[in-house]
């Protein structure tokens, strides 16, 4: 089904020497980067270095406004031949679509995450005649995936991975998130095990929730924090009490509904902090 639907994008795809595409879409953005195709403007740019970080953004690309609501005005502007959107964010498609060719390619939908993500990256691939480039960042990533598998010899503790919402609740990642995809790919285990309904694979949890987690759990947290989290270790009686919080891991900000790099940086920040 994938095959005849690529082969119907490439017939349709737009050939010119370089198209002018925007993005409302982090995962699409991240994507094109890394294809190395030009990308004039994409929503919310500066939350998207704040979230998503690598790769970042050149200063040219301009800021389309909020995803949810990109600056129309903007849009008609710059005259763009393809916006890549997603499903998230199609209810815009109605205002949008008198102005220029959208596209919504979906990284995160129900399935197997690896395989769709690697399916949207085709996808984006052939509709920017990149197919070449996107089948081969698919390989490499599938390669650095199982070096890195090799390389980390540490294996025994299961790993949490969080991100702080404030003192008392967190995000914490299921086997079907993106870092539980890559924890599966490296031969780790999630020390959460619950599933939820959701296509990120993320659940809300109290702070109290961390006590049911395995007592040889190893804690990895994820930037960017809300407050200071050191300084809440240091002065909460209950972190203070909680050993989970004497060994963890902090790691710089990684797009949790990223693509193929945010996949590649992850399993590299573990090799390098798992001893």
């Amino acid at each position: 089904m994938l095959k005849f639907f690529l082969i119907f994008l490439l017939s349709f795809s737009l050939f010119s020497k370089e198209l002018k595409v925007i993005s409302l879409d982090w995962t699409a953005a991240e994507t094109m980067m890394l294809l190395g195709y030009p990308i004039q403007a994409v929503g919310d740019k500066k939350s998207y270095n704040t979230w998503v970080k690598e790769p970042r953004l050149p200063n040219n690309i301009l800021d389309l406004g909020l995803r949810v609501k990109p600056n129309l005005e903007q849009v008609i502007m710059l005259k763009p031949d393809i916006l890549i959107s997603s499903s998230l964010f199609s209810f815009n498609n109605h205002s949008l679509r008198k102005y220029t060719k959208i596209y919504n390619i979906d990284f995160y939908k129900e399935g197997d995450l690896y395989e769709n993500i690697n399916n949207a990256v085709l996808q984006l691939g052939v509709i920017l005649s990149k197919e070449k480039e996107a089948q081969v960042l698919i390989e490499n990533t599938k390669n650095i995936l199982k070096e890195i598998s090799t390389q980390i010899k540490s294996k025994d503790r299961p790993l949490a991975i969080v991100q702080f919402i404030d003192p008392k609740h967190l995000r914490i990642y299921t086997n079907h998130s993106i870092f539980g995809l890559v924890l599966k790919e490296l031969g780790l285990k999630n020390a959460y095990k619950k599933e939820v309904k959701n296509v990120w694979g993320v659940d809300n949890i109290s702070f109290l929730n961390l006590l049911e987690l395995p007592q040889n759990t190893k804690i990895v947290i994820i930037k960017p924090h809300p407050f200071n989290i050191k300084k809440e270790f240091k002065n909460n009686p209950f972190y203070q009490k909680i050993p989970l919080f004497e060994d963890y891991i902090e790691l710089d900000p990684i797009w949790s509904a990223g693509s193929l790099l945010s996949i590649e940086r992850f399993a590299k920040y573990l090799k390098d902090n798992l001893k």
